[in-house]
């Protein structure tokens, strides 16, 4: 059931501030806030009626009155203190909070996206970030709820065939592999997202509806299950995937695309040694590009090529936090972020998220009067987060990214053994272990080596 906050008479002391706002240059945001409470509203109305044009008086005055549940004039009130101090993060928290809770997700999280992009390295963007997560989320969960209650009429419906989802990567292997499910997911959405024709279904949306249905965890979704799903989401086409790691020989990586008219496309393949996942999952892409009958511009090839990490260690670290975090361990996915990071500095796509992931718990338990001081969370940078970190088991292993056939036939020509590698503990990790003519160094998650 919605939430609706309450109208307020108070709105008469905006008028002279919202007259004003032509007159005004936009200015820094203030700084810490102490947590802000309803009984001070009269107190503020005073205030602002001698000094109007404050914006650090009129976000707090916002804050007041999102404490005090009077979400309407909350709004207006944010917007007018977003013009006049813009980096204050009071203002899209307030504002983005409030869209949340009238169920108007696309709009909070368009709020918080334009802060972002205007201040990604601001004070208040950890917060920012952890509550466009949290919307996203929801807004999947809702979307999929919605889509499962009217499934006969979606049914009916034609896909749209621009429209691309794709599904979790069927893991063939230990089950310490299962991350590489949802981060090879990512990057193929990611990577598809670049061709200009098309449109793709976020993960979180595909992996939301597959948890509604019940499917999340299956590991495996046969086809006449996709082109439901291909429904439900009201997306034409629909990519299937397996990577196939075993313990001793190369590994298979390899993807169909599933029409909702029942059309299953050749599948592409690609196979290697574990180190060349990342290259492969390229090759699958630019393969699933020719099956949907798209040329590839040169600028598009190369844009492929060079999206994301990589970085194998940094990849596999991002998958571990994206298992992390939809199970809702934050700490943890933060963890993983960060040592993503650490391995591939320029990854940036693991530093917001583990921006995100490190504010979330203290934004998900702030009180709505504590938002003044959620909006000035700091978070450790990534590369200054300890190698172990709570319960996230994190340590060294010695050039992941290998084979065991290829770890023992390179063993004399590292410059530091396995042996040296593995006598030390968790809590202190020995320096990083560099392989001769390879650029993965240390890899910093436990994972079997095939």
């Amino acid at each position: 059931m919605r939430r609706r906050f309450k109208r307020n008479s108070t709105h008469r002391f905006l008028l002279p501030i919202v007259a004003g706002f032509a007159l005004v240059t936009a200015g820094c945001g203030g700084g810490q806030y102490a947590e802000v409470s309803p009984e001070e509203i009269p107190q503020l109305e005073e205030r602002l009626a001698q000094d109007p044009d404050n914006g650090d008086l009129i976000l707090r005055y916002a804050a007041a009155l999102f404490a005090a549940q009077q979400c309407d004039t909350a709004r207006t009130a944010a917007v007018a203190g977003m013009r006049l101090q813009p980096r204050n993060a009071v203002g899209p928290l307030v504002t983005g909070q409030c869209l949340e809770l009238d169920g108007e997700y696309d709009q909070a999280i368009a709020v918080y996206r334009e802060y972002l992009d205007r201040f990604p390295d601001h004070a208040g963007a950890p917060a920012v970030r952890a509550r466009e997560t949290f919307a996203v989320r929801t807004r999947a969960t809702e979307r999929a709820r919605s889509a499962l209650q009217q499934e006969t009429v979606l049914a009916q419906q034609p896909a749209d065939p621009q429209t691309l989802a794709v599904l979790p990567i069927e893991i063939a292997g230990d089950s310490s592999y299962q991350p590489l499910s949802r981060g090879l997911a990512e990057m193929m959405t990611a990577d598809l997202a670049l061709l200009q024709r098309f449109r793709m279904v976020e993960r979180l949306q595909v992996n939301a509806l597959l948890g509604e249905m019940e499917l999340a965890e299956a590991g495996q979704v046969d086809q006449a299950t996709a082109a439901r799903v291909g429904h439900l989401l009201q997306a034409g086409q629909m990519v299937q995937g397996l990577a196939a790691i075993p313990p001793d020989g190369e590994v298979r990586l390899e993807a169909t695309v599933v029409r909702l008219d029942g059309q299953v496309t050749s599948p592409q393949v690609a196979t290697g040694s574990f180190r060349r996942l990342l290259d492969m999952e390229k090759e699958i892409v630019i393969g699933i590009a020719d099956e949907l009958g798209y040329s590839l511009s040169e600028a598009e090839r190369r844009a492929i090529l060079e999206n994301g990490t990589q970085n194998l260690a940094a990849f596999l670290a991002y998958s571990q936090g994206l298992a992390a975090e939809d199970l809702g361990d934050y700490s943890g996915a933060a963890a993983y972020y960060a040592a993503a990071v650490r391995s591939d500095p320029s990854f940036n796509s693991a530093r917001n998220r583990h921006q995100a992931a490190a504010a979330a718990p203290t934004v998900q338990q702030a009180s709505p009067g504590q938002v003044t001081q959620v909006a000035t969370t700091t978070v450790t940078a990534p590369e200054l987060v300890p190698a172990a970190m709570g319960d996230v088991m994190i340590s060294t292993v010695w050039d992941i990214a290998a084979t065991q056939a290829e770890q023992n036939m390179a063993g004399t020509n590292t410059q530091q053994t396995v042996g040296q590698s593995t006598n030390t503990t968790n809590a202190q990790p020995p320096p990083t272990v560099t392989q001769v003519g390879s650029s993965i160094g240390t890899i910093r998650i436990i994972i079997p080596i095939p």
